[in-house]
């Protein structure tokens, strides 16, 4: 079974629709419905390769100089200057851990059918491109500790986020992810190491399907995109990991996988009946705190 999706689904799944699949940051006037969602944080702007690109970015008050962990929230959507969701909950943590917390705005460049180019190749590196220089951009002016770079995605964000498992492994030392997926025939997957994974999905989810292949509505450079469990032996086997645990709990299974080669971890929450909207809860603690607990265990050699 095989399943049509445009990048509208994505905008209406995170309830921002009004804006279709241009950057929210350009829009001069906001819907006082729409104020909640709105990013709070200072915005950035650079060029790269010629087009300008903005980003957010959060830095912890009380740090004491030291070099600090970045983190990269991939929003789904339009990518706009919309909040992540649990921000507050990510700043706190922030503040407490020493982060830096970085918010990339999307933009919809040809080929895109959305606001992150999937399935890169030579020919398309425009977003990938852009994040080494957002991060170079940061590390310029804060002190980032090049081992300790992380990326956190949520729909179209978490399918991005696979772009970066592939063209950009050796910046990332592990990456986490709800409600996405990666094509099933990748133009150009050949990572330099294993970025260890964490994936995360509701078996309800109405506009990523859980069980189901499924193809893009319009952008046919893409193509198929596989069902979860395909998407996690894909990772499973890339990185040869031979041992699997499986703990359940009310609603969800979580699985491990490791005895990786180069000690990466594939990790798998199924959660049985939730949908798209990002979990507040994985195992009885708070979905940010999950991440980040899973996330810190890595740096990059």
């Amino acid at each position: 079974m095989k399943k049509a999706l445009t990048a509208l689904g994505f905008v209406v799944a995170i309830g921002i629709g009004l804006f279709g699949a241009h950057g929210a940051e350009e829009k001069a006037d906001w819907p006082e419905e729409k104020a909640d969602w709105r990013q709070h944080l200072p915005i950035t702007e650079i060029t790269v390769n010629g087009v300008e690109r903005k980003y957010h970015l959060f830095v912890p008050t009380g740090s004491s100089g030291g070099a600090m962990s970045l983190v990269v929230m991939l929003m789904g959507g339009d990518a706009g200057s919309w909040k992540f969701p649990q921000q507050g909950k990510w700043e706190s943590l922030a503040e407490l851990e020493g982060i830096i917390i970085a918010f990339p705005v999307g933009k919809v460049m040809p080929p895109n059918e959305s606001a992150w180019q999937l399935n890169t190749d030579s020919q398309s590196r425009h977003d990938i491109d852009y994040i080494g220089a957002m991060i170079d951009d940061i590390s310029s002016s804060h002190a980032v500790d090049a081992g300790r770079i992380y990326a956190v995605g949520y729909s179209l964000g978490s399918m991005f986020s696979y772009e970066l498992a592939c063209q950009m492994s050796e910046r990332f030392a592990a990456i986490a992810s709800f409600a996405g997926t990666m094509p099933v025939s990748p133009k150009a997957c050949d990572p330099e190491r294993n970025v260890p994974l964490m994936h995360i999905h509701g078996v309800k989810d109405p506009i990523i399907v859980y069980e189901h292949t499924w193809d893009w509505k319009n952008w046919d450079s893409v193509g198929t995109m596989r069902d979860v469990p395909g998407l996690v032996q894909f990772w499973r086997d890339r990185f040869k990991c031979q041992d699997e645990r499986r703990a359940e709990s009310e609603g969800e299974v979580h699985f491990v996988y490791d005895s990786c080669e180069q000690a990466a971890r594939v990790e798998h929450y199924r959660l049985e009946t939730a949908g798209h909207d990002w979990p507040d809860n994985l195992s009885g603690e708070s979905t940010h705190g999950v991440i980040w607990s899973f996330l810190s265990g890595f740096t990059t050699p």
